[in-house]
């Protein structure tokens, strides 16, 4: 119950952990204010979408008010021309002149019906149609302007008929020098005529425009049916020289509606989409928040077992020391015959047990290295070596080996090197495990150690040896294959032994892999397959590298690269400044 609350409380801490990492909360506040900023620029569209429609219409509405207006004015203008063509025909007695001025300037208005004029005594003095119209002054229309006489100079009559524009008169009452009433002069015009005044200016949104004399309609322009669809309307009242009233009302025809509809689903589906696409990359990125922090568990899990083997090889290594310590101690008792001389029979037997305790001993060696190595916990000790004298001093203790397969070691160190500055110990291991490889896989021929400066600044005064231009071939080839810009001391160990294949020549510096290895049975012969792992990572620990080629049948080259400080450039030389050449046969 307990490993199932840990692993409950580990999913949560994980889950909560990749959501922190995701970043959910900042893209949940993000995505929120992304929809309200598009829903608010939505709705401000659509706000001016309808206040446009508000103000198209009201400014329709304005327009037809004044057209009613210039309307009326210019009937009251006719009217006076009228009056003025019948005073002209009381001096030149030519009614038919005057009936065909007044027919004329009838035709010129659409709309126009029917103009008369009665003098002061109630004499119809014209009686003008419009051309193929009946006559309308119908005795309901007389009484009515009969009753009118006496009110103003101007009246607008509004005579409801079956159609759906009224009939509108207009009539001017004349009054005479003493304020008696004189003649009317009247016209009568139907809705037509208003409306092809109004019909002046057009609008693709409008449905109805109307003009309306109190409930009468004076005129009418639409289509029926127009109620039908989404309106806004305006009115406006025009005021009449006649002192009267009318009101102009245009109802338009929401058009942008579909326009505004589409406006909406394209923006509610633009939030969509877009809430989609934030919603699978937030997924995409809590799925890899949350591989990364499993990655990052399983890595310090792994770490930590690492660290843990590490810690056991160094502890295990540290603990066997002790014990082989005391068995090659005892050893060598016995062979410098301090518990008595060894028989004839006995010293094979005391020689093999001194060489397998010395074998051992360098095995647990090599494990402690790799485990101090793993857990970081192998020290450095910088220190400045002059390089020839170094080398040559590993090459004296390393001669009985050379010496027993009969093969021919060179050293070739110029003593014109610069010091190096690394550590002695650490340098020696290397050069011990490469050079014991070296002797190990050649069966006969010659074991070389050289080394060159490479990368350095050329000397002006510099003298050119003989040979310098082979040299100069192989110092630009190293200096390929160095690791890095900046001067480097190649220390090499070339061996013609049986080489080794290029598949094989990144893969024998892994731990524990071996080319060509002895039977398991001869463990001394076969090796480990560890000293070239310690030796690359020793390397690159004192700032350098190891590198090799190799070609099967004819031996190896492994090369060590130091890195020399350019101040120990400007130093003086050891010794002479030619190139010592040392052959120990």
């Amino acid at each position: 119950m307990a490993d199932v609350n840990e692993a409950f409380e580990s999913g949560q801490l994980i889950g909560r952990g990749a959501d922190e990492r995701a970043g959910l909360g900042l893209l949940s506040r993000f995505l929120g204010a992304v929809f309200l900023v598009l829903l608010g620029g939505l709705l401000l569209l659509d706000r001016s979408l309808l206040k446009a429609n508000h103000n198209q219409a009201a400014l329709d509405t304005q327009s037809a008010a004044l057209l009613t207006e210039s309307f009326v004015s210019a009937q009251i203008d006719l009217l006076g021309r009228i009056a003025d063509v019948v005073a002209e025909s009381t001096v030149s007695k030519d009614s038919l002149f005057v009936h065909g001025r007044v027919e004329r300037l009838i035709a010129q208005v659409p709309g126009l019906r029917h103009a008369w004029v009665i003098d002061a005594a109630g004499r119809l003095q014209l009686d003008v149609s419009e051309a193929g119209k009946s006559h309308l002054l119908s005795s309901e229309l007389v009484a009515r302007l009969e009753a009118l006489r006496p009110s103003s100079e101007f009246t607008i009559v509004i005579v409801p008929v079956a159609s759906r524009h009224a009939l509108v008169a207009l009539v001017h009452t004349s009054t005479g020098g003493d304020g008696d009433v004189g003649g009317i002069t009247g016209l009568i015009f139907d809705g037509n005529a208003l409306q092809a005044w109004l019909e002046r200016t057009q609008s693709d949104t409008r449905v109805t425009l109307v003009v309306l004399s109190g409930a009468d309609t004076v005129a009418f322009i639409g289509q029926p049916g127009g109620n039908a669809q989404a309106l806004t309307a305006a009115q406006k009242i025009v005021r009449l020289p006649t002192g009267g009233t009318w009101s102009v009302t245009a109802t338009h025809a929401l058009t942008t509606r579909s326009l505004r509809w589409a406006l909406w689903a394209l923006g509610v589906l633009g939030v969509l989409f877009l809430a989609l696409g934030l919603l699978r990359e937030q997924r995409r990125a809590l799925q890899a928040s949350s591989r990364s922090i499993e990655l990052e568990r399983l890595y310090s899990d792994v770490k930590r077992a690492n660290q843990a083997k590490s810690e056991f090889l160094a502890n295990v290594s540290h603990e066997l020391r002790t014990p082989l310590n005391a068995i090659v101690g005892f050893v060598e008792l016995l062979r410098d015959g301090f518990y008595g001389d060894l028989s004839p029979r006995q010293v094979p037997p005391v020689d093999r047990i001194a060489a397998s305790a010395t074998h051992l001993r360098h095995l647990v060696d090599q494990v402690l290295d790799i485990a101090k190595i793993a857990a970081g916990r192998l020290e450095v000790d910088s220190e400045t070596i002059v390089l020839r004298p170094f080398v040559l001093n590993i090459a004296s203790e390393l001669e009985s080996l050379v010496s027993e397969k009969g093969l021919t070691f060179s050293i070739t160190i110029g003593a014109s090197l610069p010091r190096v500055r690394t550590d002695p110990t650490h340098l020696r291991q290397i050069l011990i495990n490469l050079i014991g490889n070296a002797v190990k896989y050649t069966p006969a021929g010659t074991v070389s150690l050289r080394a060159r400066l490479i990368g350095a600044p050329a000397q002006p005064n510099a003298r050119r040896p003989s040979g310098a231009s082979a040299d100069d071939a192989g110092a630009r080839l190293l200096l390929i294959r160095a690791p890095r810009s900046g001067p480097w001391v190649a220390l090499q160990v070339v061996d013609t032994g049986v080489g080794i294949a290029s598949a094989d020549l990144e893969r024998i510096f892994d731990e524990f892999e071996q080319v060509n290895a002895g039977p398991r049975g001869d463990s001394m012969q076969r090796g480990t397959g560890l000293g070239l792992a310690i030796s690359r990572r020793l390397a690159r620990l004192l700032g350098g590298e190891i590198g090799v080629e190799s070609e099967l049948g004819r031996g190896s080259t492994f090369t060590i690269w130091l890195p020399v400080n350019p101040a120990d450039l400007t130093r003086e030389p050891i010794g002479t400044p030619s190139q010592g050449s040392d052959v120990i046969a």
